[in-house]
């Protein structure tokens, strides 16, 4: 049997395959190394693990996560993998890698992350060819629901939105500028915060100032990641994440404007995952 997993810092979706079908699925705590010592990851997973599965019956783990990407934080996962799965072959991977050969598979492409974060790749149909350094939501993620937020959150601070939006946001959210800034400098995950208001933006999308905001977000996020591969317009450009998915149409607007091929935009890379490693077995 195998397992594979796709994990951010948040959570992480376990499936176990077995005989090149899906058997069973289940959902634990985030692991990424920048935040979680090998030891702590073994503890908080391994009493979970035995509500779901054997850990000895695994033969084949392919784990991809957020901030896998250097040889040393790939190494410090495995290690605490190892010590909970003892006779599994073990692979870790960046959920950039987890990204491509979802959308991608064998050909080459571009391959997006469009969720809280972002981030994007060239891929050969192999490996990650090109990849930028992520700057994270303060610098970077462009495009990304907490970059979003942040440019629209910014512009509703300075009064600077619509009256009918202003009215909108005050009757569903209820917050006060204060507490905006609280939960932005004070409390933990800004990013995700930032992020959450996305969803008030999903139920404006028609709204012409909204329109713009998300036009606005994802040119810097062409300018600013996908331009800087080489002979990027070659390419198709696909993308994994809800903000991909849920704004697909100014996405693919906006692809358009920039003159590159709209490839495949999907929620979640597991099921198109679970295909390319069925396939290798």
């Amino acid at each position: 049997m195998q397992l594979i997993a796709d994990s951010g810092s948040t959570k992480t979706d376990w499936v176990l395959i077995n005989k090149n079908k899906k058997e069973n699925s289940f959902r634990t705590t985030g692991i990424n190394p920048y935040f979680k010592p090998g030891e702590q990851i073994v503890n908080e997973l391994r009493p979970v693990f035995y509500k779901h599965i054997k850990p000895e019956t695994i033969k084949r783990l392919n784990f991809y996560g957020a901030g896998c990407s250097s040889h040393k934080k790939k190494e410090a996962v495995k290690g605490a993998l190892e010590r909970i799965f003892p006779v599994a072959e073990i692979f870790v991977g960046h959920d950039m890698l987890a990204a491509a050969r979802a959308l991608l598979g064998s050909k080459p492409g571009i391959a997006c992350i469009l969720g809280t974060g972002s981030n994007s790749c060239l891929y050969d149909g192999q490996k990650i060819t090109e990849n930028l350094f992520s700057l994270g939501y303060m610098f970077g993620d462009e495009g990304s629901g907490a970059h979003i937020g942040k440019t629209f959150i910014k512009k509703h601070l300075k009064k600077q939105t619509p009256g009918e939006l202003q009215n909108a946001f005050a009757k569903k959210y209820n917050i006060s500028d204060e507490e905006i800034l609280t939960n932005v400098y004070q409390k933990p995950n800004p990013n995700k915060f930032l992020a959450s208001f996305t969803h008030f933006l999903r139920e404006n999308a028609d709204n012409p100032y909204v329109k713009d905001i998300l036009e606005q977000c994802f040119d810097e996020f062409i300018n600013e990641q996908v331009s800087k591969f080489t002979n990027y317009k070659s390419y198709s450009l696909c993308c994994v994440g809800s903000i991909a998915y849920y704004f697909k149409d100014n996405l693919t607007e906006i692809l358009k404007k920039h003159q590159i091929n709209s490839g495949k935009i999907i929620q979640s890379p597991m099921d198109d995952l679970i295909k390319y490693h069925v396939g290798q077995v």
